[in-house]
């Protein structure tokens, strides 16, 4: 882990990852939805709002909250990109999130994969991935396409205005 040129610290290959290959577990424990409100309104009563956040969706009410994990826990610190070189797969008979090489990665080669939010809110999360397929803000691949066309309306409409 080091300084990102993405965003805060990232996660760098210590040496060549094959496409395919394992890479590390992102490792927290398991909360409820509720439990993630809960926090998220805690630490915004605490004005931590801004704070780097460690949580990872498995399903509709659970997920995995990493950030009192961080001993041994490098996962937590792969940023998001739009070409993403790495992709989390849930493993339900281990019981865990698993990170995989989607590509052959060089070492010294930063580790990113894709996040995968939701398009509402997409303002609040502005992706720095600085890819040539960047849409500007970090939301799910399947998901771009709508909000290249939600922007492209909002530009209109703005220059229409003037």
């Amino acid at each position: 882990m080091r300084c990102s040129p993405i965003h805060g610290n990232g996660v760098f290959a210590l040496a060549a990852i094959p496409a395919g290959a394992f890479v590390t577990e992102y490792r927290g424990e398991m909360i409820s939805r509720g439990e993630l409100e809960r926090r998220i309104a805690e630490r915004e009563a605490e004005g931590q709002g801004d704070a780097p956040i460690y949580y990872f969706e498995i399903g509709e009410d659970r997920y995995i909250d990493a950030a009192a994990v961080v001993e041994n826990n490098p996962a937590r610190f792969i940023n998001h990109a739009c070409d993403e070189n790495c992709e989390a797969i849930w493993n339900a008979e281990a019981g865990r999130m698993e990170i995989f090489a989607l590509r052959d990665i060089a070492a010294g080669e930063e580790l990113s994969f894709d996040y995968g939010f939701e398009l509402a809110g997409f303002f609040e999360h502005p992706c720095r991935c600085a890819s040539e397929h960047c849409c500007g803000y970090i939301v799910a691949k399947p998901l771009r396409p709508a909000l290249m066309k939600k922007l492209a309306r909002h530009a209109r409409a703005k220059a229409a205005r003037r």
